[in-house]
């Protein structure tokens, strides 16, 4: 009976491993591939550090690549508008066929020789052909003021600032292009960082909740004591998953800034930069009113006003075309050749001032981007201010709580030694080590929100005060 029991448990044993090898042979046949290789083509081995990030986000970002395609489009505008303004030669090609009875009162006339002609008594005819090609020639010599199309026409004008309007907007998208990653990689790896200390949070809570018991029944501590601890245990743990998912999220949103598959596998390096000292704020005054992109941007949009304007004040002007045609026509026996050329001038009469409206309200739209320019320098000076606002408030903050935390370590270490001796009451450590704890993970928020404020500095300032190129 002992020998056909061992038999069998070999027998289970060996198709288990059967089993098992057979799985571990299939399994990688029916994974995705994204899900098999841990790890993406494109990324480096080593753990992603910030600046990785910012370099990977700025050649795949969607908002930049849209970006460069719109700057590529208004390129082309610029030429179409500049080409419009260039002689155009058009050809055409017509063949007619027809055959049938007359439609009107005229008849068909007939050469009768020498003696003259007559009038047939046939009403129909068999069939016919005709064919005409044409060619045209047009040149705008005075159009929208376009003299030729040599000057700088006013239509060429406004779409070159819409392109430079563009390609400063492009710094804009960057800088928030860099922010947003910064964002997502302090927020990950915050969570990262502090998914231990919250565990053990939670180890310590538990031990608490023991050693409350214990009191309780030995009738030092009371069932209130007991409630409030455990709710303090189920609290910690609630705040244990909710870290745990925020690094999971992180993680997932930084993958979808970079461009990469969800099913990425992406290792950040755990150690956040030290955020930078404050800059001169004269200095760095100075150099947002030089060459703020969005000054830049709002002074490309008063430019476009101008030209659009300047447009439409041409507009009330007479134009003048100068076009030149030729015309061969052929009925596949006999041909017969027309050139024409000519000039023909325009000239707005009356159209109830909708023109001169026109002109009045582009005049009008110019005058309020000229405007606009001090309101855009306005609001970059308020936010620098609210900035190194926050910035004081913060640094003053982070210093109280450096100071605390070293008061409390000292009462932990203190309380430590005293609960060894058995002249403090069991949970005195544990509560000054919780209480450490909370207030290390409010240091640590108060220096991610510092590290924040420098990399949104850097994006109000659109990169031309660079904490990290």
């Amino acid at each position: 009976m002992k020998k056909s029991i061992q038999h069998r448990n070999l027998i289970l044993r060996n198709s288990l491993a059967a089993s098992l090898a057979a799985l571990l042979l299939i399994l990688p046949l029916r994974l995705p591939a994204g899900e098999i290789s841990a790890h993406h083509p494109d990324l480096p081995r080593h753990p992603l550090t910030l600046q990785d990030c910012i370099d990977i986000a700025l050649g795949l970002s969607p908002k930049l690549e849209a970006s460069r395609f719109d700057l590529l489009a208004a390129g082309e505008e610029i030429r179409a508008a500049q080409a419009a303004l260039w002689p155009n030669l058009k050809g055409s090609a017509t063949g007619e066929a027809f055959s049938g009875e007359r439609t009107g009162k005229f008849g068909i006339v007939l050469d009768t020789g020498a003696g003259g002609g007559g009038v047939s008594a046939n009403r129909q005819v068999d069939f016919a052909g005709v064919g005409v090609g044409s060619l045209r020639l047009d040149y705008p010599v005075f159009k929208d003021g376009s003299i030729f199309g040599f000057n700088d026409a006013p239509a060429v004008a406004l779409k070159r600032a819409k392109k430079n309007a563009l390609a400063w907007t492009a710094h804009l998208t960057g800088a928030e292009v860099r922010f947003r990653v910064t964002e997502a990689f302090v927020a990950t790896v915050s969570a990262q960082n502090r998914v231990e200390p919250i565990d053990h949070r939670v180890e310590l809570l538990q031990r608490a909740v023991d050693i409350t018991r214990e009191e309780k029944e030995k009738g030092l501590l009371l069932d209130l004591d007991v409630k409030v601890a455990t709710d303090q245990l189920n609290g910690a743990r609630s705040l244990a998953k909710i870290i745990h998912q925020q690094a999971v999220a992180g993680a997932l949103a930084l993958t979808q800034l970079l461009g990469l598959p969800s099913s990425s596998h992406i290792r950040l390096n755990s150690t956040l930069p030290e955020p930078p000292a404050t800059p001169d704020a004269g200095r760095l005054f100075a150099t947002m009113l030089a060459r703020h992109p969005a000054l830049e941007v709002q002074r490309a949009k008063i430019e476009q006003a101008k030209a659009d304007y300047r447009l439409e004040s041409f507009r009330l002007y007479p134009d003048v075309d100068a076009f030149a045609r030729t015309l061969y026509i052929t009925d596949f026996h006999d041909n017969a050749h027309v050139g024409i050329g000519g000039i023909t001038v325009n000239i707005p009469i009356w159209d109830w001032g909708t023109q001169l409206n026109k002109m009045r309200a582009s005049r009008d739209t110019y005058n309020a981007e000229r405007a606009r320019l001090g309101a855009v320098a306005n609001d970059l000076a308020s936010e620098l201010i609210g900035i190194y606002r926050e910035i004081y408030d913060l640094s003053e903050h982070i210093l109280t709580l450096q100071e605390e935390t070293g008061k409390l370590d000292r009462d932990l270490r203190v309380a430590t030694s005293q609960e060894q001796q058995g002249i403090a009451p069991p949970l005195t450590a544990i509560t000054a080590e919780l209480q450490l704890i909370g207030k290390r993970e409010e240091l640590t928020i108060a220096r991610e929100r510092r590290l924040l404020l420098a990399a949104k500095l850097q994006k109000m300032m659109a990169d031309t005060w660079q904490w990290r190129k």
